[in-house]
This record gives C-alpha cells, structure tokens and sequence, in this order.
C-alpha cells in the first residue's frame, strides 16, 4: 500500500526568470535581503494567473531593471525548480518553478530597484558558480541550451 503522504500536494510559486545576454555575458543581480546572486524576473503576482507569461516577464524586468531597457524576448529555453528562504519573519523555505527567458539587451541603462544592491555581466559559466540552488541548474540548462545544436527547452 503506498503511503498518502506520498501524494500530498506540496506548493509551488511559479517564476519567470531571464538569461539576458550582452556580448556573450548574462546579467546577474546581487538580493539586497540576504546576499544571494539572482537572475532577473520575478514569480507571478496575484491576479496573473491567465497572463502571458512573457507579460509577466516584462513587468518583472521593468520593475527591478527600470523602463528604460529594451531587449529581444527569444522565448522560454529552459524549466528549472528552486528552493530559497522565503524574505520573512523565520524565513521559510518556499518552491519555485521557474520559466528561463533569453532575452538578447539591445539598449538602455539598468536602474536597479531596491530588491537588488548590484548587478554584473558575467560569463555564464561564471554565473553558474555564482547564482544559488535550482538558479545554479537553471544557468547550467541554458549553457546546454547554447551548446544544443537544436536549440529546443532544456527541462
């Protein structure tokens, strides 16, 4: 007999997040809350349920990279999960799904909102080591992404 618990529904937040690309770096952010490197993007809000997820992405973008930037969305290239402290009292753990984004930067300066203190473009193997938990999996799914020869979702 297998056990109930097994099939206990755990829940998930889901993300949009973006490899955004500039002579051959990806941007990463420094979280104000806890020091960890992050890619830009964000979970969807309440009431986003049945928005595009691209939409999502953009309002993510413009809110911690600012209005002013503009890039190509190439679409989704990789599904990944992640595990993070969540930024309240106790800070719990919390689930995220989320969705990679190659956004190729094509103009505009990045004005950082007050989640995050700093940003760098970094080779993506450097990002790699640098970004946390299932966002560490998520950059190593978008490095097989660049090196596939069919370019198709890394999952």
């Amino acid at each position: 007999m297998v056990s109930p618990q097994l099939f206990a529904p755990e829940t998930y937040y889901v993300a949009t997040k973006a490899f955004l690309r500039k002579d051959g770096q990806v941007l990463i952010l420094l979280e104000q809350a806890g020091g960890r490197w992050d890619l830009p993007g964000g979970r969807l809000g309440v009431g986003e349920f049945d928005v595009p997820l691209n939409t999502v992405l953009e309002r993510e973008i413009r809110e911690e990279l600012g209005s002013e930037i503009r890039y190509r969305n190439n679409g989704p290239v990789a599904l990944f999960r992640h595990r993070r402290p969540e930024v309240t009292t106790g800070e719990p753990e919390v689930r995220v799904l989320m969705i990679g984004f190659e956004l190729e930067f094509l103009a505009g300066e990045i004005i950082l909102s007050n989640e995050h203190s700093d940003h760098r473009w970094v080779a993506p193997e450097e990002a790699a080591l640098l970004l946390p938990g299932g966002q560490r999996d998520g950059m190593e799914k978008y490095l097989n992404f660049l090196r596939s020869e069919q370019r198709k979702l890394i999952y």
